[in-house]
């Protein structure tokens, strides 16, 4: 429930904070008072959208802060408080603040938070329903779930044995998938993975062959200057006079000549001649290598060939020659399987067939059901709603798209295969029309009252926010819709702005909304009336004078008859 609201700087209200309490709590006052400013600031905090215009004017921010009590059990909130990593207490503050420069900033319990998380958790504690507010029945995806409330055991049966099957299905089919498909999908496969192999085979791949096609593309793309400085380095170890061959014979003769006269100059000699066999060695590598040395543009011609083949493949089949070679072996696994696996894929279709039928089947179950709900939920609407004072008011639920056992699969969701789509009339003789598109914010304010009513499927851990529900009605039909709201406030929170003082009189708290000017400033407060207090605020609301005799005894007969009721339906 919300505690408390705390509002600074919105519009004309400077500072104001409201305790509010269980049960019914009534904001009342004269038109232009500010009681639309109150829910505005709620709205805020809430999360809706909001420019610099709601600052109040001179001000340089606005900021409200709104606590609120909640079922820590509660899962929504569990998840919320894990997701900002704040310790999931019974008691939520959430603060937001907006400046002239458009900077928005939003804590909840000191936590920065985003504003898409906040309507996640804010959309757990209240529900408003307004005159130009979007509620949850405009929502076409919700009316499904709606319709269900109103026989939801037999329901949630049939919804519980169609999830199973759809898992069943969704195995079945992940496990056909597996081994190609249908016949057409798999032989299909078979035939791309046949050419798959056959054009990696036919490539003749081996290891380390892009290595070796680089080192022959290198040579043969420098053959000229290849041969150039191999001849060179050959003239000049062996062929010239001066050769390094020739220069070093000469050497080792001349110290041959003086071994005799010390060991050291035999060890050097021997030495040299180890160098002159190296250098022989080296000099006939060189002269092998020149031998060889060829250049062919066709050879250039048919490298490039095979590097654009296993430039083609690698973009196919891996990132280099293994890759392709796995990919490879592989493929023929596969296609082995797929080629020896008709007993079982057969098996399988004619699970997914059993599964279909029964699929199906359920799907009829909770059409018929639902068609049952709808006739249900009809005549209970219609009959609220005439309380409420809309008499020629229709309401219908509309079912739309049919299905065949050849096409449920396609149509077939976790809910069922049925759409269905609220339709509503306010007036004699018109036709229904779509409920988002026809219905006004306050005959959607008192269908929704009504439609809560009839499924009395009230979240208790929710606050409701009606604002103005009583436009365009009056008499007996306000008196029938507070003794509704009356029935909600026994175990949800309901705040609620009237002006109606049928609805009023039925309040457990009743706040007054008072406009005054201070200090050549327009100000906007909020009074809590005590028993007197209340009794003239209803007799100005019953249109005479707030201090009439006959006012006074009729807004005390409201007040009694309110009690009454309320010890009533305690019982």
């Amino acid at each position: 429930m919300l505690v408390s609201l705390k509002i600074n700087n919105i519009a004309i209200i400077e500072e104001s904070e409201i305790q509010f309490r269980n049960g019914l709590n009534i904001l009342t006052g004269e038109t232009g008072a500010g009681k639309s400013i109150i829910i505005d600031a709620l709205n805020f905090v809430l999360g809706a959208r909001a420019d610099k215009g709601l600052i109040k004017n001179g001000k340089d921010f606005a900021k409200v802060e709104g606590v609120f009590e909640v079922d820590v059990s509660n899962q929504n909130i569990i998840d919320f408080c894990e997701s900002v990593g704040i310790e999931c207490e019974d008691t939520i503050i959430i603060t937001r603040f907006l400046n002239a420069q458009g900077k928005n900033e939003i804590r909840v319990n000191g936590a920065l938070v985003t504003l898409g998380m906040l309507k996640n958790l804010t959309s757990c504690l209240v529900d408003i329903y307004g005159q130009h507010e979007h509620q949850a029945l405009l929502d076409v995806k919700s009316h499904l779930r709606f319709l269900d409330l109103v026989n939801n055991s037999n329901i949630n049966d049939l919804k519980m044995q169609l999830k199973d099957k759809l898992e069943n299905l969704k195995i079945i089919e992940k496990n056909i998938k597996e081994l190609g498909g249908d016949e057409q999908e798999r032989s299909r496969l078979i035939d791309i993975l046949r050419f798959q192999i056959e054009e990696i085979e036919n490539a003749k791949l081996y290891e380390n062959e892009e290595e070796e096609l680089i080192e022959k593309k290198n040579v043969l793309s420098n053959a000229e200057k290849l041969y150039n400085r191999l001849n060179e380095s050959n003239y000049a170890l062996y062929d010239s006079e001066e050769s390094v061959q020739s220069n070093l014979k000469r050497t080792i003769n001349s110290l041959q000549q003086i071994t005799s006269i010390s060991e050291k100059y035999e060890d050097l000699c021997n030495r040299l001649n180890n160098v002159k066999y190296e250098i022989e060695d080296i000099s006939a590598e060189i002269s092998d290598a020149l031998n060889s040395l060829t250049f062919s543009e066709s050879e250039i011609n048919e490298i490039e060939e095979r590097f654009d083949l296993i430039k083609n493949l690698k973009r196919k089949y891996g990132s280099n020659i293994n890759a392709i070679l796995e990919y490879a072996e592989t493929s023929k696994k596969k296609l082995e399987s797929l080629e020896n696996c008709a007993e079982e894929i057969e098996k399988l279709e004619a699970e997914k067939i059993k599964l279909t039928k029964e699929i199906f089947d359920i799907c009829e179950k909770l059409t018929f059901q639902r068609r049952e709900n709808a006739h249900i939920l009809e005549k209970e609407i219609m009959k609220e709603l005439v309380e409420l004072g809309m008499k020629n008011a229709t309401f219908k639920v509309g079912f739309d798209g049919d299905y065949t056992i050849s096409d449920i699969l396609d149509k077939v969701q976790s809910s069922g295969a049925d759409n269905v789509e609220f339709l509503f009339s306010a007036n004699l003789g018109e036709p229904v029309k779509s409920l988002n598109k026809i219905i006004s914010g306050g005959e959607m304010s008192r269908f929704m009252l009504a439609f809560k009513c009839v499924l009395n499927t009230l979240d208790y851990s929710k606050t409701f926010v009606f604002d103005e529900i009583d436009a365009g009605i009056g008499g007996a039909v306000g008196v029938v819709l507070a003794k509704k709201m009356a029935k909600i406030s026994k175990n949800n929170q309901v705040i609620c702005i009237t002006h109606l003082p049928q609805i009023a009189s039925f309040a457990n708290i009743h706040f007054k909304i008072q406009k005054f000017e201070d200090e050549n400033k327009t100000v906007t407060s909020v009074k809590v009336l005590n028993t007197e207090e209340r009794i003239l605020e209803l007799a100005r609301m019953l249109g005479g004078d707030e201090n009439a005799m006959i006012a006074k005894e009729h807004a005390k007969e409201l007040l009694e008859s309110a009690e009454s009721y309320k010890k009533q339906i305690m019982l």
